[in-house]
């Protein structure tokens, strides 16, 4: 009987656990910048500092990577975020950088169980 329960526990852990979405603002607070990049649309609609228009995936990831690995990410919190549904769903965060505090905004859908960012922003406080 205590086999049962044990491997009945097990089993409802690895179901309950494994099916958490990894979502693309954790990869922020993380400071994981090549796995938020991987979260890229294509094309996604990118507007932060150093760039602004519409860019294939591989593309934005290069910027991306190079604006946040120079700035140098301290935290990131989200402040507000929205959406589902069916619909698209937003983010609004604060990134805080060795180059100073930014908004962000994320705009992400979901596609085949993954979400894919489909606009990126980050502009200065």
């Amino acid at each position: 009987m205590k086999n049962f329960l044990l491997l009945l526990f097990i089993f409802t852990s690895v179901h309950l656990f494994g099916q958490q979405e990894i979502e693309p603002s954790s990869s922020l607070k993380d400071k994981n910048i090549v796995q938020f990049t991987s979260f890229f649309n294509n094309p996604i609609d990118l507007n932060i500092p150093s760039a602004k228009a519409n860019y294939s995936n591989n593309q934005a990831k290069i910027l991306v990577e190079n604006f946040l690995t120079e700035a140098k990410i301290k935290s990131y919190t989200t402040k507000h975020k929205g959406g589902g549904n069916g619909r698209p769903s937003f983010e609004i965060g604060k990134l805080e950088t060795m180059k100073g505090n930014f908004r962000t905004y994320l705009l992400y859908q979901k596609s085949n169980e993954t979400h894919k960012i489909i606009e990126f922003r980050i502009e200065q406080e």
